[in-house]
């Protein structure tokens, strides 16, 4: 068997930490759904809205070792045409995640 590595440039992955997202649990505003969940959906759907050529996957994740308190990590991942291979933000789940999606596709556009 021949193991083949397939590298396709426009291809990223953003990661939301689950961990962190579960220490929303006792928060009113995250019954329905985990602030990790939360802040996938808003992301996914801001993302999905204006790519620029990039296909980006949000999923969530475990632990990135950032634990912030009061925010969830959130990591940018396999853009491969960039100078930094990970990039990573903290981010309020209460807040727009419209924010942080700009910030990702400014950067993606960049490269």
């Amino acid at each position: 068997m021949t193991l083949k590595l397939v590298r396709k440039s426009q291809h990223a992955h953003v990661l939301v930490c689950r961990s962190c997202g579960d220490a929303f649990a006792s928060d009113e505003t995250f019954r329905a759904v985990t602030a990790s969940a939360h802040v996938k959906k808003n992301l996914e759907s801001e993302l999905l809205n204006g790519r620029d050529g990039w296909q980006v996957r949000v999923v969530e994740s475990g632990c990135l070792d950032i634990c912030p308190v009061g925010a969830i990590s959130v990591r940018l991942v396999g853009a491969e045409n960039t100078e930094s291979k990970t990039l990573t933000w903290t981010i309020d789940p209460k807040s727009d995640a419209g924010a942080l999606a700009t910030e990702i596709q400014q950067f993606l556009r960049r490269k």
